[in-house]
């Protein structure tokens, strides 16, 4: 499938919407803190790969793309209380000075930085619902899904519902808005990879949920988004995530995908038969009066041995492809999925299957489905 000719743009607005959550959850007083890869030795400026940064090092970076992105999509300038003025630049200046603030005037320096963040997305979301839909639904789909962990306090309170806590950013209103902004998008992404990231969401959701299965499960989540990142913003085929054989290995997926067609499955078995009884009744030139009305009709609809038998081919080879497609589709999902065992669950892999196969997304009917 070809992609869209405003796809550039598309990921643009992603991005920024990923990275206006990052800033804010990088510079907000006692967000969360991904523990970094050290190396070993930082003497003598060692070059560290992306994992190897500090904090302080992804903080300035993540500052960085905001304003490369806000720029390229033209929404970084634009006027704040009367005045005009490069609001990415004004967020870069408040978050170094947040950094280095003392104590006493860090919750100052915090609401000035959270306030401009805040205007920089409330013009961002009004300039982009102006100009395009598909990128006002990307970069709300980035900032979104980014927020499920950048935005996140494990400890606050869910009752009542507070913006920063599990069952708000991972509730079911939000899981089913990026789950629908999430397919609005699927032209823009390999076919499999919008499903699979509803499937996450609907695991997520239930994790969530739970407040014991929930419970340590930041670090998981974590590396949930960086699956997420993969697959939506370096472009990572999902297919190649699933191990050789997998669809034969994982007999489940197969049995789910033939729960839901069995309508389709039964209907093209009875078809089958009689498709068949007609061709054995034609190539046999039977003259019974009841065969040669059936083969007037036949005739008069432009029906013969081999168009019926094309049909059944193409009809065949139709269902053959959705089916493959979803249990593909099932794969995919629980290949990506990274959630911590579930307390109490004896197989974690048929848990984390069930919930992904609850996903409201399926893959495009003309995709092409990869070899087993």
């Amino acid at each position: 499938m070809s992609a869209p000719g405003d796809s550039a743009e598309v990921l643009n607005a992603l991005r920024l919407g990923w990275y206006v959550a990052e800033v804010r959850g990088r510079n907000r007083p006692g967000g969360p803190r991904p523990a970094p890869h050290s190396l070993p030795d930082r003497k003598d400026h060692v070059l560290p790969l992306r994992i190897e940064r500090t904090h302080q090092e992804l903080r300035i970076e993540a500052q960085a793309v905001l304003g490369a992105m806000s720029h390229a999509l033209g929404v970084d300038t634009f006027r704040v209380k009367g005045q005009q003025q490069n609001q990415a630049t004004v967020i870069d200046q408040q978050a170094r000075a947040l950094a280095d603030a003392a104590p006493e005037a860090a919750a100052q320096a915090w609401a000035a930085l959270a306030s401009s963040i805040y205007d920089l997305d409330a013009h961002t979301q009004d300039s982009l619902a102006a100009q395009s839909d598909m990128c006002s639904a990307a970069y709300q789909l980035g900032r979104g899904l980014a927020e499920v962990y950048w935005a996140l306090d494990p400890d606050a309170a869910c009752d009542p519902l507070t913006p920063n806590c599990w069952a708000f950013l991972l509730g079911e209103g939000r899981c089913k808005e990026l789950a629908r902004l999430t397919g609005r998008l699927s032209a823009y992404f390999n076919p499999y990879c919008c499903p699979a990231i509803a499937g996450t969401l609907s695991l997520w959701q239930s994790v969530a949920g739970s407040q014991e299965w929930r419970k340590d499960a930041q670090g998981h989540l974590f590396q949930q988004l960086r699956r997420w990142y993969e697959l939506l913003i370096l472009g990572q085929d999902p297919s190649t995530l699933i191990k050789p054989y997998a669809l034969i290995k994982n007999w489940r997926a197969s049995l789910r995908v033939l729960q839901a067609l069995w309508t389709q499955l039964v209907t093209a078995a009875v078809s089958l038969v009689l498709v068949i009884a007609v061709i054995t009744l034609i190539a046999a030139g039977s003259s019974t009066p009841f065969v040669k009305s059936l083969l007037g009709v036949l005739g008069i609809v432009g029906l013969s041995a081999a168009t019926l038998q094309a049909r059944l081919k193409a009809t065949a080879q139709g269902l053959l492809t959705r089916f493959r497609q979803d249990a593909y589709t099932d794969l995919v999902a629980g290949e990506i999925a990274v959630a911590p065992d579930k307390p109490g669950a004896q197989r974690q892999d048929k848990v984390v299957a069930e919930e992904v196969a609850k996903r409201t997304l399926t893959t495009v009917a003309d995709a092409e489905t990869p070899p087993p």
